[in-house]
Formats: structure tokens, C-alpha cells, sequence
């Protein structure tokens, strides 16, 4: 399997018996929506080839909205495809006017993407690019949809499905299509992925079940925190997503656990810190990239250098080390000293970065987020918190008027 789940002090492996009620609720399960949407791939290829000459693409989202194509941005496109992305979040005004001046109407494609159509903050931050190409995604109902009617025009129609799963709709594959990747291949990923964690797949085979029960059996015996140090520039952007379907399915009626990471060994620098040295209740979450791209580059120390103290050593002992070879290492040292302090850590490896992997990443994480939810027996569709706030920000700008 290119993706992998290996547990270290974790016990799980030896009581996956103590979860026997729960894996017979899992077994009833209902196909998840996210499962069941079949996206219109040709549909999704044909309506990015008509935007095809804008080089710059500008998506404005919040939350589920942006964190599956930002992930597929950062792991396939960034510093390798030749149109740029870019992803605006709030309605900062420094910002939004910074925006602005690297991304000028002739050269840009304006993507605001609201399920429900009434993301506040997404329709402001909108209304300050008002001159440029506008693809809108979002439900045929709300404020956004209404807009569209009015002035016309092309939209993705986002189906029922919850933000935070929707990378495997027009939400998260039109940005894709639109940057030049092979949708298609994402979305075959997705799908193997999908028969392979299904609720009928035994624990044993079941990576994102093994995985979920694992951190739930974590969170019972005192470990509420998950630090989740990610060894690739081009896989964190997945981290976004992570903390977010985590937070956003599991964590109600005071359940779940937080979620908490950075790139590395860059992390190490600071929150090993807390890893190893704050209160006992984090368990290690290293997600990790077994082949890079590159396998040939390699550190080349000057002759006048090696004799250099360094450590335990010289400079020399690093001469010759391939570049993979001393990130594989960091990670190494951080996950051994986990083990020989008997915290509880779990690695999740993919083989290599491309369409298909990312696809089978986003999968996995879409149904360790809903067995983490039936585990706790909370829902792992809504986010009942989440709307509050949002309620209160509307009402105060009523106020303002």
C-alpha cells in the first residue's frame, strides 16, 4: 500500500478486541457523502479549459473551502507548474490591496467558493475585486447564488457535501484543473482509498480505522494532544485540512483532541520542546515521505572544512550524506527519542507525491475524521459551534450600518 500507519507505544495493536461495539456501529455505517458524490470530471476539465489563459488563479474561501486545493496547490503545483495560486482567507485590508498589486485583472481568475453562499467574510473580501473574471463555486441557493443569477455567468454548483470533505468535488478539483493537474488521477486515488478504509474493511487492513482507534484509545488513557510534525515542504500544506477535519468532525460535547503541527525537522527546533518537555499528554503524529523526487543531490563539504569540530565530530561526518538521507534521519532521532521515553507515537508515510497519493491522503484523513466521530458517538457532519460566531460578526456589522 503507498500509504502506511505505524504505531509505536500505542498498545492498540494488542486490544483492537476492546473496540468490538464500536466497530459494529462502524460496520453500519450509511456510505458517506463524501463517498457517494461522483463528481462530472469532464464537466470540472471543460469549464477550467475556458479560464485557461488567466496565469494567476485567486481563490477566496474559508475553512473546507480552500484546504483541500490548497494542499493539492502546495504538493503538485507550487514552484513546478507555470501558473501561480493564490488563496485569500480574510478581508484584511492590507493584504487584500497587497493582492492586488501582484495579481492585476487582465492576469487573473477570481474564484470565491461558499457552500452555503452566505460566508460573510468570503462576499467582502469578493466585492474588493469586483472588475476581475469571476468563477464562483457554491450551492444553487444563498446570497452568492442569488449574485450569480443577476449578473450571470459561469459557476461550479457545489453538491451536498460538507466543506471539510469536499476535496474530491468541484470545490477542491476545479482550482486543480484550473493549475494544470491531472484531476482524474486525484480522484482515482480518493476512490481506491475509499475501498480500502470502508466500514466493512476489518480493523487489521484498515488504515484510517487503525489509525482512528488508535488516537481515540490515546485520548481515554490522558493523551488529548496530537502533534503532527510533517516531513515535506510539499505535503504540509495537508496540515490545514488535517487540524481542520479533526477539529471541526470530532470535537463536540467536550470530546476529541487538538490537533497541532508545522513543517519539519523545522518544528523541531521549538516544539520538540513541548513534545518532550511540556505535560505528558501528547502523543507524536509523524507524517512522513518515504521517496523524494531527488535521491541523487548530496551534501559537499570544502576539503579545507572537514577537519571542522562538529558535534561529537567534524564537519566531514556529514560529507557525502544524500539530502533525503539527513531528513530521514531528523525524523529518525525525533520518533527513536519518542520511543525511548515511552511516548505513544504513530507514523503515517506515503510512497511518493503525485495525483493519485494526494488523492489517497486527502481519502484517508476524510475517514479517519468520521471513525474518530462514531468512536465518540458524535456527528461527523455538522460543526454546531462554528456558526455561532459567525452569527455574532454578522450581527455586529448590522450595527455598524
Amino acid at each position: 500500500m503507498a500509504l502506511s500507519v505505524d504505531l509505536k507505544n500505542s498498545r492498540v495493536d494488542q486490544k483492537f478486541k476492546k473496540f468490538s461495539g464500536a466497530l459494529k456501529r462502524i460496520r453500519k455505517l450509511e456510505m458517506p457523502p463524501f463517498v457517494a458524490d461522483k463528481p462530472d470530471l469532464a464537466g470540472i476539465k471543460a469549464l477550467a479549459a475556458r479560464y485557461s489563459r488567466k496565469p494567476n488563479i485567486l481563490v477566496i474561501a474559508n475553512g473546507g473551502s480552500r484546504t483541500s486545493s490548497y494542499g493539492f496547490y502546495k504538493a503538485l503545483v507550487e514552484y513546478r507548474g507555470s501558473r501561480k495560486a493564490y488563496f485569500l482567507t480574510t478581508m484584511e485590508p492590507d493584504h487584500i490591496h497587497d493582492l492586488k498589486q501582484v495579481c492585476k485583472p487582465k492576469d487573473t481568475l477570481v474564484m470565491p467558493i461558499s457552500k452555503s453562499g452566505n460566508t460573510v467574510g468570503v462576499l467582502e473580501a469578493m466585492f474588493a475585486f469586483k472588475d476581475y473574471n469571476l468563477l464562483p463555486i457554491t450551492s444553487a441557493h444563498g446570497a452568492l447564488y442569488e449574485m450569480i443569477k443577476h449578473r450571470g455567468g459561469d459557476f461550479g454548483e457545489h453538491p451536498e457535501v460538507g466543506g471539510r470533505y469536499s476535496g474530491r468535488t468541484v470545490c477542491g478539483l476545479l482550482p486543480a484543473a484550473l493549475l494544470g493537474v491531472d484531476i482524474a488521477r486525484i480522484n482515482a486515488g480518493a476512490v481506491s482509498m475509499y475501498r480500502k478504509c470502508g466500514p466493512k474493511v476489518g480493523i487489521s487492513n484498515n488504515p484510517a480505522l487503525k489509525l482512528a482507534c488508535t488516537l481515540f484509545d490515546l485520548d481515554k488513557r490522558g493523551y488529548t494532544e496530537v502533534f503532527v510534525p510533517v516531513y515535506s515542504e510539499r505535503l504540509v500544506g495537508f496540515l490545514p485540512l488535517i487540524i481542520q477535519i479533526m477539529h471541526e468532525s470530532v470535537c463536540k460535547a467536550k470530546k476529541g483532541q487538538t490537533f497541532f503541527g508545522d513543517v519539519a525537522p523545522e518544528c523541531h527546533h521549538h516544539t520538540n520542546q513541548r513534545f518532550f518537555g511540556g505535560r505528558k499528554n501528547v502523543v507524536g503524529l509523524f507524517v512522513t515521505l518515504r521517496n523524494q523526487d531527488d535521491q541523487q543531490s548530496r551534501v559537499n563539504v570544502p576539503k579545507s572544512a572537514k577537519e571542522i569540530p562538529l558535534r561529537e565530530g567534524t564537519i566531514g561526518d556529514i560529507d557525502g550524506v544524500a539530502f533525503h538521507e539527513g531528513l530521514k534521519f531528523e525524523y529518525e532521532g525525533t520518533m527513536r527519542d519518542a520511543v525511548n521515553r515511552k511516548i505513544p507515537n504513530i507514523t503515517v508515510s506515503i510512497d511518493k507525491i503525485n495525483p493519485y497519493s494526494v488523492g489517497e491522503f486527502m481519502a484517508f484523513w476524510q475517514y479517519v475524521a468520521v471513525y474518530s466521530s462514531v468512536l465518540r458517538r458524535v456527528n461527523p457532519y455538522d460543526q454546531p459551534q462554528v456558526e455561532s460566531s459567525k452569527e455574532i460578526s454578522f450581527e455586529l456589522r448590522r450595527r455598524k450600518r
